[in-house]
């Protein structure tokens, strides 16, 4: 990013491109790419997922998606969502490790205090 940001969505947009930094390994002419797609184009997505980004332009289907080979640094997410807009961590989903249904306990439980309660 070659300039200083002079406006609060320069500031802001500068901003996310750092924050970026901290999951994507990104070189200078990288960020550049991003950040001018990101002043150009308001309706930008960039979609990261664990070993690229890419820059989609919403609105103008004719524009072809650009993608960048940057490898995910954070073991923790999944991907990234970056817009003008927004700025979204997609986090890394662990299934949990239960196995089964276990779901008819509690309510078996219950069934029993309702009985004995019942019988008295």
């Amino acid at each position: 990013m070659n300039k200083e940001p002079e406006t609060y969505e320069e500031l802001i947009r500068y901003k996310r491109c750092v924050d970026l930094t901290s999951y994507y390994e990104l070189s200078k002419e990288e960020l550049d790419k991003i950040y001018n797609y990101l002043e150009k184009y308001p309706q930008v997505s960039i979609i990261g997922n664990e070993e690229s980004l890419t820059l989609k332009v919403n609105d103008k289907p004719e524009i072809q998606p650009e993608i960048i080979n940057a490898k995910c640094i954070d073991g923790s997410i999944d991907g990234v969502e970056l817009t003008n807009d927004k700025f979204t961590v997609i986090p890394h989903y662990v299934p949990s490790s239960g196995g089964g249904y276990s779901g008819g306990s509690s309510s078996n439980n219950n069934n029993n205090n309702n009985n004995n309660n019942n019988n008295r």
